[in-house]
């Protein structure tokens, strides 16, 4: 599967897992037609595979908040103030670090996503 791709489907909506990737519409058009009777479905649809995309983007804010809580619940009160003046180019650093290792880790285990979106979808006529 790759951007741009086209698939059929019996719906407009829903879930597009019927079928083979096309090259070309016309080749997607040719394989819905093939694919489901005319009595079962008059108009069939066309579209386009959209990849979703696979950054991910950490806002290190909320993991520095759970890290102050756990550091505070250990610590207690001599721990109250931990972590809340951290300057804003630091966390901006530390979120631009944990985003690429997150993206990273996807890659490496295999979690980027498989889905995909189904875009610019046509009726065409099932005859």
């Amino acid at each position: 599967m790759k951007s741009g791709q086209w698939m059929f489907n019996h719906q407009q909506d829903g879930i597009w897992g019927t079928g083979s990737y096309h090259d070309t519409k016309a080749a997607a058009i040719a394989e819905g037609k093939s694919y489901y009777l005319t009595e079962d479905y008059k108009t069939l649809y066309v579209g386009q595979i959209e990849p979703v995309p696979t950054a991910v983007s950490i806002d290190a804010s909320g993991i520095l908040d759970d890290i102050a809580s756990n550091v505070r619940d250990e610590c207690g009160e001599c721990a109250e103030d931990y972590l809340q003046y951290v300057k804003q180019e630091h966390e901006q650093i530390l979120s631009d670090r944990l985003s690429v290792m997150v993206n990273s880790w996807m890659q490496e285990f295999g979690y980027t996503p498989e889905f995909f979106k189904i875009v610019n979808i046509e009726p065409f006529e099932n005859d």
